[in-house]
């Protein structure tokens, strides 16, 4: 009798179990693929929290621009943001399963040194605009001025005769380099009705060809041209804000 009522239970069991896969699957599924609509995705961005981070971000990539643009020897010549919100990616660190909605800044800046690029780099460093990365320390190996100044002092090769990495200054949330050509390619701003609020793109000076200045600026010999990248943990922009899943279907909270 006891076998018979532990198989029965068993059987229930399982039973169960076929019974609510197929609907912890469904929702699973629907979960994984809503995603808010353009209208709502706008209302995401326009938060309370958002608006407060994206002021902080601007702010700070404002100011160290400012601020390596004061030191002397240091001209600005040009400043690129784009303010993109986005899904997430499957492959990134905000995985689709666990958020709604990332906001980004893609923020690079070009200065012009008309002298020794060296005695420039030693003056940002004194200048503190940002805690620069100290030699041996940090997660980039090239990004310190001690290493800069040995990579230029002995041609990039080391002293056992390998090459160097090439140089830089490295902080926690920005990379400064130099002397090198063009700038990085964007990807085109999708079309659609809304995506002006999602993908805001400013320039400073507003009215030029970037890539025209700058190669302007290296054919005359006014001297090298350093770019100050913004960015964290070796990724190209700053995540200023996201959106995790939340309530039913994950539509994400404000």
């Amino acid at each position: 009798m006891k076998k018979l009522l532990k198989d029965v239970a068993t059987s229930l069991v399982h039973l169960v179990v076929m019974l609510v896969n197929p609907v912890l699957n469904g929702v699973q599924s629907l979960r994984a693929v809503h995603w808010p609509t353009e209208r709502r995705k706008l209302k995401l961005v326009d938060s309370r929290a958002a608006r407060a981070a994206r002021v902080a971000e601007r702010e700070r990539i404002r100011g160290l621009v400012e601020a390596l643009g004061a030191v002397e020897g240091v001209e600005h010549v040009l400043t690129q943001v784009l303010d993109q919100s986005t899904l997430p990616s499957s492959y990134g660190l905000d995985h689709p399963g666990d958020t709604l909605l990332v906001c980004r800044i893609y923020a690079r800046a070009y200065f012009v040194v008309r002298e020794d690029v060296l005695d420039v780099l030693r003056r940002i460093e004194a200048a503190d605009v940002v805690r620069w990365q100290a030699h041996g320390q940090g997660p980039d190996p090239a990004g310190s001025l001690d290493h800069a100044l040995r990579w230029h002092r002995n041609g990039g090769i080391d002293a056992d005769g390998r090459r160097m990495q090439s140089p830089c200054l490295s902080s926690p949330g920005a990379t400064l380099t130099w002397d090198r050509d063009g700038i990085p390619h964007r990807d085109p701003i999708p079309a659609g009705p809304y995506i002006n609020r999602l993908y805001v793109f400013e320039q400073t000076p507003a009215d030029v060809d970037a890539a025209q200045l700058l190669s302007e600026v290296r054919a005359d010999g006014r001297g090298v041209v350093l770019e100050l990248a913004f960015g964290a943990n070796r990724v190209g922009y700053c995540q200023y804000h996201k959106v995790a899943r939340g309530g039913f279907l994950g539509r994400g909270r404000l």
